[in-house]
């Protein structure tokens, strides 16, 4: 007898909901309503793991589903919002080098996703942190750059624009540039770096200083920045495991 589903396996399909809209409505055009149904899902893949919790923890099915949800709304979305969101700089390069550049960074995030959602099953060792990028804070940065920065073909040549939209329009501008940020971002995935799970076990600064300064400099970034401040937010924390060594110095 079929079971009837439970809460977080419904909040899980909600995501995974989430992210074939998105990669549907990216294919017609719609950039902007299919970046937000990214960020929807990640909405929901934080709602499961937190009514698994409360429902005394997951189950092995929702482990499955969780990452196969997770592949296509953090690993297939994504790629697909690179490719169809580039704007009209593309037409002062090559058009064959372009889109294989832009197909090959799609093609890099997807893969290294599927990877890094694989090992995070059988891997017992990331319960209280990960090991390599997580998978939605790599999503959400391009996510938000897409949504952000590649409406921006003239803001490279206008002076009344801020200086992070001229640097972010110049970067979704070149496709080298892309392509090289997805292969560092894969590697990081695949990687065995420490990343922390922003989970507070307490509200002390000792054992806390990466989530608290990620939370000081997150809100400066977004009063001086406002939306902009987003993908830089997510800069600092793909950055932690390098400036977090600060606060982990031996005596």
């Amino acid at each position: 007898m079929a079971r009837f589903p439970r809460i977080p396996d419904l909040l899980t399909t909600a995501n995974l909901s989430c992210g074939v809209a998105s990669i549907l409505l990216a294919s017609q055009g719609q950039l902007t309503i299919a970046c937000w149904l990214v960020f929807a899902g990640a909405g929901f893949d934080v709602l499961d793991g937190l009514a698994a919790r409360a429902l005394g923890g997951g189950s092995d099915l929702g482990k499955q589903l969780d990452s196969l949800a997770d592949m296509v709304t953090f690993g297939v979305a994504p790629g697909m919002l690179i490719v169809l969101g580039r704007p009209s700089w593309e037409t002062l390069l090559p058009e064959k080098a372009t889109g294989w550049a832009m197909l090959a960074a799609a093609l890099v995030l997807a893969i290294a996703s599927a990877w890094r959602l694989a090992r995070f099953n059988i891997d017992t060792r990331q319960a209280q942190g990960f090991l390599g990028l997580p998978t939605p804070a790599n999503a959400l940065f391009w996510t938000f750059s897409v949504l952000l920065f590649s409406p921006m073909e003239n803001y490279t040549a206008r002076a009344d624009t801020s200086v992070l939209l001229r640097w972010g329009a110049r970067w979704m501008g070149s496709s080298a540039a892309l392509l090289a940020t997805a292969l560092v971002l894969g590697v990081l995935m695949l990687s065995s770096v420490a990343y922390p799970s922003l989970k507070f076990k307490h509200f002390r600064w000792q054992g806390n200083e990466v989530m608290y300064t990620l939370l000081g400099l997150g809100l400066l970034l977004v009063l001086f920045n406002g939306a902009l401040a987003a993908p830089l937010i997510l800069l600092l924390y793909i950055l932690s495991p390098l400036w977090g060594k600060l606060f982990h110095k031996t005596a």
